[in-house]
């Protein structure tokens, strides 16, 4: 098995072979630098199909999972086959790493997964490189080739979503835990204690409430309903004062043995 140089490379799609609407300066040493097209599709919109218009760009929203198609077609013949690999300067803002091939017999555009890992929208103009592709020469021509092109370039969905399930689906799954649990599972261990933090201080937060609430009703309740309004007043405000004070006291304790910890 041989890959291609770039003379090679030059040669084969010179005759109209391997790939075809190609750019000569995307060859390189033993590689072709595949570029975006103008049409991707969203998986985590239900593969919502996008056909950009001129000067569109791709846009591609945390978290999301997309499926960008190349611009060039592949010819890939009987006795060769294509390695797919994304560019690095893809990795630097946050797109998941891919790695993909185009078997014998593959025609067609080719689609490359990848995922949005940071927090930030990435835009993509068409024509941008996004993947690097390798041509290898079998030691014998492939008898079983690949039929079609690739699944979204055809229009038949390939995401086996038999195979996704709702955590209420697996809920009674010995291995899944409560949706708050799988949820938290998913953030990093300083986020989780930071979440842990806010709740337990949103606790005292309403336990403090109702205990002023509370001490407040009694000491009304035990003032002399004789005594003048004045002296309800006072009586109210120190009440509410004493009890301020007695939740501060605890609020301070618990905090400091929580950061003596």
């Amino acid at each position: 098995m041989t890959t291609l140089s770039n003379v090679d490379l030059e040669k084969e799609i010179g005759r109209g072979r391997l790939l075809t609407d190609v750019d000569p300066n995307m060859i390189e040493g033993s590689s072709y630098q595949l570029r975006l097209g103008n049409v991707y599709y969203d998986l985590s919109e239900n593969g919502k199909r996008f056909e950009l218009e001129k000067g569109q760009n791709v846009l591609v929203k945390p978290g999301h999972r997309v499926v960008l198609i190349t611009q060039e077609e592949f010819e890939v013949p009987s006795d060769m086959v294509s390695r797919v690999v994304s560019k690095g300067s893809l990795f630097s803002v946050g797109l998941s790493p891919v790695a993909t091939y185009a078997d014998p017999g593959f025609s067609g555009r080719l689609g490359i997964v990848t995922q949005n890992f940071s927090d930030r929208y990435i835009e993509m103009s068409q024509g941008e490189p996004i993947a690097k592709a390798e041509f290898t020469k079998l030691s014998t021509p492939a008898n079983r080739l690949y039929r079609g092109q690739h699944g979204f370039q055809a229009e038949i969905w390939p995401i086996k979503t038999h195979l996704q399930k709702t955590h209420s689906q697996v809920a009674n799954d010995p291995r899944v835990y409560s949706e708050v649990e799988e949820a938290s599972a998913l953030l990093p261990e300083a986020t989780r204690e930071i979440i842990r933090q806010l709740e337990t201080r949103t606790f005292w937060l309403f336990f403090s409430l109702l205990l002023v609430i509370l001490i407040n009703g009694i000491t009304l309740y035990l003032v002399d309903t004789e005594n003048d309004v004045l002296d309800n007043f006072f009586g109210g405000v120190l009440s509410s004062l004493i009890a301020t004070g007695i939740i501060a006291v605890g609020a301070f304790i618990f905090t400091f043995s929580r950061r003596m910890k």
